[in-house]
């Protein structure tokens, strides 16, 4: 009898700290794990979300020129392309919470930075803080690998795509509301800080002890290690096609506004009461696109993920952008268009959860940090790059970037489908 009193009250003891240690893999269930860094990311996209629109507005405030603009709104992504793959490996080795607690921290300092910066100088040097801690998405994939098997991974990486497409929705939405440069950065600042204050709560370590610090070739230089990953027969194909679609994403983001600004522009000569009609649709359409793309994200490709396989899913997703992306330029009325943009999210939905799935099932458990990192900083170099060559294209013909972007869409989609990446239907 005391024996079994002893037995029965010793599970008991065992189970109390997972109560009050946060840094417990197993402390809370997988879905609830799952729900926790969705809304991580996601209140950290919705001050991105918040700031991005808004950025020119501030920048022609501190008498900057367009150049100048479009090298302020590059800044964040290429210093994220510096830093990204080293908070991945550096999560490798002391796990992801502190990471990401330290990223989110940093966000907060950034957008503080940004709402008190007094010269066009300052707010460079904000951007560039921001990007230095924009480890947040390869960090959160490689959380998601740690706590997924491999074959549900497609649809826990497309929390983070259904998060990205909230956040820009909801991020300019709440642009509307609040003015001012002030303003907006204090605003983002508390969102970063509530986002710390629930992670530092409620996000539990998925990196357990025994598999911290035993990624490969630590010493190895950045750009062995990029052209390493580029060569990989089983890294390489995703990392290649999402830097591709990615290029040709950002480029749009830019050249479909220039777009719209132009037809708003040929209006004006008839009725300027049209140029605001055509701004709330435009406004409308890529709120459609987020929606659409979280919904995506969030649901539809992960169910679909159990019946195909990941290079299937991503391959189909590639090409529905790219015919949508192609139709852009000669769409007239606004259900053309609408139909355009729900093509392009749609398509987006698709593939990219479906090509973070591959890399991440593509290397071991202890190097899911360091790979994702990588693929995040050749993401964000395209962000980077892609901007400025879709600008270049506009000015010299309007439907090049548009028809330069479909083609880069379906370049990686045939990259997919020549690779013989095979893999089976996830068994869901």
């Amino acid at each position: 009898m005391e024996w079994r009193a002893r037995q029965a009250w010793a599970p008991r003891v065992r189970s109390l700290p997972t109560r009050h240690a946060p840094s417990d893999s197993m402390a809370l269930p997988c879905a609830s794990r799952l729900g926790v860094i969705f809304f991580t990311v996601f209140l950290d996209l919705l001050g991105f979300g918040l700031v991005l629109p808004l950025l020119p507005q501030f920048a022609r405030q501190h008498g900057a020129s367009e150049a100048v603009i479009g090298l302020l709104g590059a800044t964040y992504s290429a210093i994220q392309f510096v830093c990204a793959p080293l908070w991945g490996r550096l999560s490798d080795r002391i796990g992801r919470r502190p990471v990401l607690l330290a990223s989110i921290a940093g966000s907060a300092i950034s957008y503080l930075a940004f709402a008190l910066a007094p010269t066009l100088a300052m707010l460079f040097v904000a951007r560039a803080l921001a990007g230095a801690m924009a480890a947040n998405i390869g960090t959160a994939q490689a959380y998601i690998a740690d706590i997924t098997p491999p074959e549900r991974r497609a649809r826990g990486m497309g929390l983070i795509g259904a998060a990205f497409g909230l956040g820009f929705v909801f991020g300019p939405a709440l642009a509307l509301v609040v003015q001012g440069q002030r303003a907006v950065g204090l605003t983002a600042a508390a969102l970063s800080c509530l986002d710390l204050l629930l992670a530092a709560r409620w996000l539990p370590e998925s990196l357990p002890p025994e598999r911290r610090g035993k990624a490969t070739s630590p010493r190895e230089g950045r750009l062995l290690r990029m052209a390493r990953a580029l060569r990989s027969p089983k890294v390489g194909v995703g990392v290649r096609c999402l830097f591709v679609a990615t290029l040709a994403w950002s480029g749009l983001e830019v050249t479909a506004s220039l777009l719209v600004k132009e037809r708003a522009a040929a209006l004006l000569a008839t009725d300027p009461a049209l140029v605001l009609e055509v701004q709330r649709r435009t406004g409308l359409l890529f709120a459609i696109m987020g929606l659409t793309a979280a919904l995506v994200q969030g649901g539809l490709a992960g169910r679909l993920a159990r019946r195909y396989p990941e290079a299937r899913l991503a391959t189909a997703g590639l090409l529905a952008a790219a015919i949508a992306m192609a139709s852009l330029p000669w769409v007239g009325s606004p259900v053309a268009l609408a139909a355009a943009a729900i093509g392009l999210a749609l398509g987006q939905g698709l593939y990219y959860p479906a090509l973070s799935a591959l890399i991440s099932r593509a290397v071991p458990a202890h190097e899911q940090g360091g790979s994702l990192g990588l693929a995040q900083g050749f993401a964000s170099l395209a962000r980077a790059i892609g901007p400025a060559l879709a600008g270049g294209l506009f000015a010299w013909a309007r439907p090049l970037p548009f028809l330069a972007g479909a083609l880069l869409l379906a370049t990686a989609g045939i990259w997919l489908l020549r690779s013989g990446t095979p893999t089976s239907p996830s068994a869901g």
